[in-house]
């Protein structure tokens, strides 16, 4: 007996023909739910009711129940069952929603927060830019008593250069000019705008860090929760970030280079995302490259025991990294000497 499963039930075949058939409910959310456990890898109760009496099975996944072998079953009709091509069709929309709603998951939305972040941060840049331009016209020294959020908050809460200089204590002679009250209305709305931002930016990466020491504790712990949610979001997925080799891993984030370097002959990439990881930062730039090598082999590692086996090994990890780091510091602590110039290209 051969047991082969097709989109409408299980069946019993013995010498080209139907012994025992366990079909399906004929409702297309049962017959969704059925296909999506087949793709799960799921021994479906249907399938179990036949099993007992199967020598041989058509699916590696019911290979514990009899041997596999290659078996055409196009001879069970679905219409032969009072199935239609209609419902077939039914079951499987509602297997692609099913799988639609189930392919957002908590790393999905972790990339959506790391985008919001880099939102923010360039936005609170640029605002704090311009409030300094422009609150400089009136009280330029205020930048060199207070600064970031301290001067934000100043302008918002005070205004006028006298009411700041009374209220943070100062007294000094200012080159500023004077203004209208209609102009520092605006002002303060501005300083408002980028104080709310940047407590909005704050929220964010506090919801970062704590989803991922949930997601991605492993590649919180070697990479920093920002660092790794960036990893991620570019990746696609902690999955595809699981799948990734460490070259390409040490590469995310710099596609671009490495296009212009395939097609332009430039000097090729070391590192993308990786490069604001302080290990790589604030290393010298002849160390970046090997650190970021270093580094990617780990993180990958990391990501694989996240998403598949959930284990913390961050420690042993973090362990290995430093002591690496500590070796190419140690193997490379001047720059490379440079060939003549004519032998480099172009000379």
């Amino acid at each position: 007996m051969i047991l082969t499963t097709k989109w409408f039930g299980a069946f019993l075949c013995d010498e080209g023909k139907v012994r025992k058939a366990a079909l399906f409910p004929k409702n297309p959310e049962e017959i969704a739910a059925r296909l999506d456990g087949i793709r799960k890898g799921e021994v479906l109760a249907e399938e179990l009711s036949l099993a007992s009496s199967a020598r041989q099975v058509t699916d590696r996944r019911l290979s514990e129940y009899g041997k596999k072998v290659k078996f055409d079953s196009s001879f069970i009709k679905p219409e032969d069952y009072g199935f239609t091509l209609d419902l077939y069709r039914e079951a499987t929309i509602a297997l692609a929603k099913h799988a639609v709603r189930t392919s957002i998951g908590p790393d999905v939305h972790l990339g959506q927060g790391v985008r919001a972040y880099d939102d923010l941060l360039s936005t609170t840049n640029l605002l704090s830019e311009r409030l300094h331009e422009w609150y400089g016209l009136h009280f330029p020294e205020l930048e060199n008593v207070v600064s970031g959020e301290s001067y934000v908050r100043a302008v918002t809460e005070h205004g006028s250069r006298d009411k700041v200089m009374s209220a943070l204590s100062l007294k000094m002679d200012s080159i500023g000019s004077d203004i209208a009250v209609e102009d520092l209305n605006s002002i303060t709305t501005l300083s408002a705008a980028l104080r709310e931002s940047l407590s909005a930016r704050d929220r964010i990466e506090k919801y970062i860090e704590l989803r991922m020491r949930e997601v991605a504790p492993n590649i919180t712990a070697l990479a920093g929760p920002i660092v790794g949610a960036r990893l991620i979001m570019y990746a696609g997925s902690l999955s595809r970030l699981a799948s990734f080799p460490s070259g390409t891993v040490q590469l995310l984030g710099a596609e671009k280079a490495m296009f212009r370097h395939l097609k332009e002959g430039s000097k090729p990439p070391k590192h993308g995302i990786l490069f604001t990881h302080p290990s790589v930062h604030n290393a010298p730039g002849w160390q970046r490259g090997a650190i970021a090598r270093a580094l990617a082999a780990k993180i990958c590692l990391a990501a694989r025991a996240d998403f598949y086996s959930h284990n913390d090994i961050s420690g042993i990890l973090k362990a290995q990294v430093e002591k690496r780091i500590a070796e190419i510091k140690k193997q490379h602590p001047s720059p490379p000497k440079h060939t003549s110039g004519r032998n480099r290209k172009g000379r």
